[in-house]
């Protein structure tokens, strides 16, 4: 479930975007079409129009999120495979979870919003984790992943899952944020038996297969350095100490502007398996009354 750099992210052709938002709306509505050399994907996204603080954005890439990972689910199960992942299925919420620095607010704001016991509560099993972490000498590790030499994250990522700490959201192995969950967590879907979870190989995990990873896009909108190869990412079960720890947040920008950069993102790194595939994205932005 967890990857952490841009190797398996390669330069896409054709993008192109047309027409132009109009002035003084609230909303505006955005169609949006993907498509690549075996797939294709449309959606239509509700997208702020005035500044706005970039975690207000979340919601609308989590529609999208959706919509390709229910695309991808379909084509799964055109050829006769199952999605496995159902309720009451909580064996992948003992993962590594990267999410993006925008996330990682949205999160905090999330928990921010509960009723005062059931935020101590929340609270509370994110200090019991940080502890268990802190035993194993992984906080620092986990909240400096741009010192990680090259190949490290798979093992740091192992020797967190077999620390068997759930994510403080895990209610009856069910998620109690379901609606608000991290787009990496919309985007783990499996064919393969529900048991192998508990103990995931690489021979006995089979994921479903999506055109590019969302989150990872999602991350590089917090930091889109050409230079770089690693993308700047929070562990969410780390997220309300790096938030805490981040007083000054970032400042607002038109939506229309945050999703057209995006989908450059998106088009010219996508994420197909390591292999290289060609994006081709057309927003059409529309006026929305």
């Amino acid at each position: 479930m967890t990857f952490f750099d841009d190797k398996a992210m390669t330069q896409a052709e054709d993008t192109t975007v047309t027409s132009a938002p109009q002035v003084g709306d609230q909303t505006i509505s955005v169609n949006v079409e993907l498509s690549g050399p075996e797939w294709s994907l449309r959606t239509t996204l509700l997208v702020p129009k005035e500044p706005i603080a970039p975690e207000k954005m979340v919601p609308v890439f989590f529609s999208f999120a959706d919509a390709v990972v229910g695309s991808a689910a379909e084509n799964v199960e055109r050829t006769g495979e199952k999605v496995s992942c159902k309720m009451g299925c909580g064996a992948c919420c003992r993962q590594l979870v990267p999410i993006s620095e925008t996330e990682a607010r949205w999160i905090h704001d999330v928990v921010e919003r509960l009723p005062s016991v059931r935020r101590t509560e929340i609270r509370t099993r994110f200090a019991e984790a940080r502890r268990r972490l802190s035993e194993a000498g992984l906080v620092d590790r986990l909240l400096h992943p741009e010192t990680w030499a090259e190949g490290e994250g798979w093992s740091i990522a192992m020797s967190y899952f077999h620390l068997g700490i759930a994510c403080p959201f895990l209610e009856d192995e069910s998620c109690s944020i379901h609606a608000d969950r991290p787009v990496k967590c919309r985007e783990y879907l499996v064919t393969s038996p529900p048991e192998h979870c508990a103990q995931p190989t690489a021979n006995t995990i089979k994921m479903v297969d999506l055109p590019f990873r969302v989150w990872t896009a999602m991350a590089r909108l917090d930091n889109d350095s050409p230079t770089e190869g690693k993308i700047p990412w929070v562990p969410l079960v780390l997220a309300l100490e790096w938030t805490d720890n981040q007083p000054q947040r970032p400042v607002p920008s038109c939506g229309h502007e945050v999703l057209r950069r995006f989908f450059e993102i998106l088009s010219r790194k996508s994420i197909v398996g390591g292999q290289s595939s060609v994006v081709e994205s057309h927003t059409d932005l529309g006026e929305r009354k």
